[in-house]
């Protein structure tokens, strides 16, 4: 009996190490899903066995998901996975719907054609109830079975080349094209022979020179990158700088042209030769996987250049998103000693706001909108150039190509220009040569110059009365004005139209003055010339901003004003100020403030309890009232983990308690269950919590509202029955 007993012991050990061994060979161990043999091979069983169905192959990639381990740590990306994995378990949970993980970031879905769209359209929602806090991106490609059936490895092949088409781009989801097949071999080509194309140097330096417009002479460079191609012959930047961006190699080649650019510097100045500053460029993966100020430093050191002659351009849409690292990382910059140009400047981004944010030394200028014509470029022109004035940055315009564009530069102060109207890109040979010719460069000038220089504004020049400055005016976004003031009146002298829209004044400069304080409630007055005398202190550097509510008929309008000191004017002093209408958002703060109010009064005065849940955030905030209740340790938890931890979810009761949340952040409308839990005063009770998803315009959950009622045992056995 006893030899039976351990012969039944160890069958069942044997199948149990025979059922681990199946499992390690099948599954991913990260994920839990199907590794990419045991997806395969199900999924071209799923197509054998259901010949009359149309499949496809969806293959998802986490978009830059070695940065997010890097930024957040392996346990988070670990934690990013899973969810990804929960998500597609539950898409798969259909049938002849199959998921697996393929490797590292790269899932699979083996799926019939017809249920495609319900499909991506989850897989693009995935993120909105993401358990780790970082900004990730899918990329999807989708691969349609044909009518000759190939197998699902060849067919996961074909899903990740419409994948890789579209990483790293606006568009998020690509079906599999022939096409592709032929870019990508014609890529992989490129990617083969990148490793030996920086062994053997076959990318070469040419310099663009940066020019002074009044004299026309060389004052600096920019160090730029082609590749003498062993088989395809001078390959131009366009034809493999994004394949390099796509595959993280760009990090590889910047360094390579900073390291080529400091060799040639050292061994010009070696040779007795004299040189302007040369610009290198930085990319946002630079400054993301790699210690760049350490490593440009080091250059600088190993080469003996001195400070001044290597400047470093980062590209304006590095800048858009405002990313710490990268602000701080411009800091370090500049404090080694380098200069910063902001390259590509109005191309595309939110650029005169951006400026007063970053801490550049010189604005490169893009010139693709002078392409267009009429008073409507000239605008933008003007107000660039007059911003930069009043941010005491020098300014460079690159794709100066035409005469006509010279001379448009010149008439609204630009010094530098940068272009083939000038030079084209040449080589390094060409450009000693050109360096060597004294009535050609300026070796003193640098290209610093500032438009117009001037520590202060220059009033006369701002608001001067002609066509120039009403275009300056006219194409600045928002409201605008010029006031005067003598300590006690703030007079209007001179506007733009949306400040007159806004405002609902007149003004007439010269002949008659509006009295702002005059409509202004009479307790915000003070608040107005406190910031007055603010911005007075600081100048033009920082301003000062006030909010303040005025009358307009017989409505109450509220505004938010930043005002500059200009200068003084016999007696008085001279500001210039931006005006916007925040009347929707204060009114919207007191109203929530009201509302909130009135919540916690309700919460409060019954046994009910009320609380709101962040979809976004995966927090619960709840009333004071219900922190005692439940004895928690704050108003604040993270749901519903939060809720467990602190023991307010009695043991055996935390599955059913976290699965109406995920119900919830999955995006089901509403969600309940009953629970055992422990109350503040000791006791145990049982309660019914009930949520309710509140979505936003495009249908997406936002927030949800959360209800907990106390529930007698009786209610709960009616229930069960």
């Amino acid at each position: 009996m006893q030899k039976d007993r351990k012969d039944k012991e160890l069958q069942n050990e044997n199948r149990r190490l025979r059922e681990e061994i199946i499992r390690l060979k099948q599954y991913d161990q990260v994920t839990g899903l199907f590794n990419r043999e045991a997806f395969c091979a199900s999924a071209d069983g799923a197509i054998k066995q259901n010949p009359h169905i149309r499949f496809e192959i969806i293959c998802i990639d986490i978009e830059r998901f070695k940065m997010i381990n890097e930024l957040y740590g392996e346990e988070q990306g670990d934690l990013l996975l899973k969810y990804v994995a929960e998500q597609l378990r539950y898409i798969s949970r259909k049938e002849k719907h199959i998921a697996g993980n393929l490797r590292d970031d790269v899932f699979a879905l083996c799926i019939p054609v017809e249920d495609e769209k319900s499909t991506v359209d989850h897989l693009l929602g995935i993120f909105s109830g993401s358990p780790v806090n970082a900004q990730a991106v899918l990329a999807v490609g989708i691969y349609r079975m044909e009518e000759e059936v190939i197998p699902a490895g060849n067919m996961c092949g074909r899903a990740l080349m419409a994948l890789n088409s579209v990483k790293g781009n606006d568009h998020h989801v690509a079906v599999y094209r022939e096409s592709m097949r032929e870019n990508l071999l014609r890529e992989q080509e490129i990617t083969n022979s990148m490793e030996a194309g920086i062994k053997n140097r076959e990318f070469k330096i040419y310099m663009q020179p940066k020019c002074n417009m009044e004299s026309g002479k060389v004052v600096g460079a920019e160090a730029l990158v082609r590749w003498q191609h062993p088989q395809k012959g001078l390959l131009l930047p366009g034809d493999f700088v994004p394949l390099f961006e796509k595959n993280h190699f760009i990090e590889k080649l910047d360094l390579y042209v900073w390291e080529e650019t400091a060799a040639w510097i050292r061994r010009w100045l070696d040779k007795g030769g004299t040189c302007v500053p040369v610009s290198v460029n930085l990319s946002r993966m630079d400054i993301f996987d790699m210690d760049v100020c350490s490593v440009l430093t080091d250059i600088m050191e190993r080469y003996h250049i001195p400070s001044g002659l290597i400047e470093l351009e980062i590209t304006e849409s590095v800048y858009a998103g405002q990313s710490e690292r990268i602000i701080k990382e411009t800091e370090r910059l500049k404090k080694n000693g380098f200069t910063i140009l902001m390259d590509d400047f109005g191309n595309g981004y939110s650029s005169l706001n951006m400026l007063s944010s970053t801490n550049i030394d010189i604005l490169k200028m893009d010139m693709h909108f002078m392409e267009g014509e009429g008073l409507k470029s000239l605008g933008i022109l003007d107000a660039i150039l007059h911003m930069s004035k009043w941010l005491n940055l020098p300014v460079i315009a690159e794709g100066v190509n035409r005469e006509e564009h010279v001379k448009t530069l010149r008439s609204v102060g630009c010094v530098y220009g940068q272009g083939f109207y000038y030079y084209c890109p040449m080589s390094i040979e060409e450009f000693e040569d050109l360096l060597l010719a004294p009535d050609k460069v300026d070796f003193c000038d640098g290209g610093k110059k500032r438009v117009e220089s001037s520590h202060l504004l220059d009033l006369s020049d701002l608001f001067h009365k002609d066509t120039l400055t009403d275009r300056l005016l006219g194409n600045i976004t928002g409201a605008v004005a010029q006031y005067s003031y003598d300590g006690t009146h703030l007079f209007v002298l001179r506007a733009n139209g949306e400040y007159c829209r806004l405002m609902g004044e007149y003004w007439m400069s010269g002949s008659g003055h509006v009295d702002v304080m005059q409509d202004i409630f009479p307790e915000d007055r003070e608040k107005i010339t406190d910031a007055l005398s603010e911005a007075k202190r600081s100048k033009e550097e920082k301003g000062a901003e006030v909010f303040v509510r005025k009358r307009k008929g017989a409505s109450v309008l509220w505004l938010r004003i930043r005002f500059f000191c200009l200068t003084s004017n016999f007696g008085s002093e001279i500001f210039y100020a931006a005006l916007s209408d925040e009347t929707v958002r204060m009114n919207s703060i007191e109203n929530l403030r009201i509302s909130e109010e009135r919540f916690r009064l309700a919460m409060e005065a019954t046994r009910s309890v009320i609380f709101e849940l962040d979809t976004e955030t995966r927090t619960a905030y709840y009333s004071e009232y219900a922190q005692k209740a439940f004895g928690l340790d704050a108003t604040v938890a993270n749901a519903p983990e939060g809720f467990i931890e602190q023991g307010t979810v009695c043991e055996g009761y935390e599955e059913t308690f976290r699965d109406i949340y995920r119900a919830i952040y999955r995006g089901e409308d509403r969600a309940s269950c009953v629970v055992k839990a422990k109350m503040g005063d000791g006791s145990t009770v049982r309660n019914r919590i009930t949520l309710t998803a509140i979505r936003d315009k495009d249908g997406k959950t936002v927030k949800a509202v959360g209800m907990v009622e106390n529930v007698s045992y009786s209610e709960v056995e009616d229930e069960a029955k």
